[in-house]
């Protein structure tokens, strides 16, 4: 039941709030944080990455002035891409010697899926795969990558406090059509890695790095998608 007042403000005496009398009341603020960004990291056995480290070093001498396997990424040379084109026949895991590490990098994305992302995957397809090779002075600047469900960097050749840390930023996914407020302030987060690791994260956060300092910060990146994803408009996928 609403009852209906009736209120006779000619009768009221006026008043007026004096902030100097009565200062108004802080805003307390308290917040909870949940669901966060997840990024998974997995160390590969020291018995074989010292030998995928000899390798990539040879791939990169073998095809630094082969520019059918790789590409400047930047104006100033000072990032190359091997095995990044996309009619390559080969891919960067059919090369000899990156059997092990193209079992296991599968083997961490399928974890990475089930236990950390939270999804139930058997299987996984490594949609591309390629190394990069820094040197002093390069970045990369904060990018996504699209059509794709995890990325992945492992990192070969790496000197923490001399080589760049891979940077994250804060990433939100806009439908349209969309509200927005404007610019907000940008948050940032470092990772600092070492030789050997290997980090997985969902494709569309946005990530890069400034100011490398020392040549040769060489790493492995590559995309993941389920080999099979469910429902019914669940597909396989299968790669040529």
């Amino acid at each position: 039941m609403i009852n209906n007042h009736i209120y006779d403000y000619g009768m009221a005496s006026p008043f007026i709030i004096s902030y100097q009398d009565s200062d108004p009341p802080q805003v307390e603020r308290t917040v909870t944080e949940i669901f966060p960004v997840k990024i998974g990291s997995y160390n590969f056995p020291c018995k074989h990455k010292t030998r995928l480290k000899h390798l990539c070093f040879d791939i990169i001498d073998k095809y630094k002035n082969n520019r059918d396997y790789s590409c400047q990424n930047d104006d100033n040379g000072y990032l190359t891409h091997y095995f990044d084109q996309k009619d390559l026949v080969q891919s960067l895991l059919d090369y000899p010697g990156f059997e092990t590490f193209n079992s296991w990098i599968k083997r961490c994305s399928i974890d990475y899926i089930n236990n950390t992302f939270g999804c139930d995957c058997d299987n996984v397809v490594i949609v591309q795969c390629w190394i990069n090779d820094c040197s002093k002075g390069g970045s990369q600047p904060l990018h996504n990558h699209m059509n794709s469900l995890i990325s992945g960097t492992y990192f070969v050749n790496y000197t923490p406090e001399m080589h760049a840390p891979l940077t994250f930023g804060e990433s939100t996914i806009m439908g349209t059509p969309y509200l927005s407020l404007g610019h907000t302030r940008d948050r940032f987060a470092n990772i600092e890695p070492y030789e050997g690791t290997l980090l997985l994260w969902e494709s569309h956060i946005k990530h890069g790095y400034q100011s490398n300092n020392t040549d040769k910060r060489i790493s492995i990146s590559f995309n993941v998608m389920p080999e099979t994803l469910p429902g019914i408009y669940g597909f396989k996928l299968i790669k040529k």
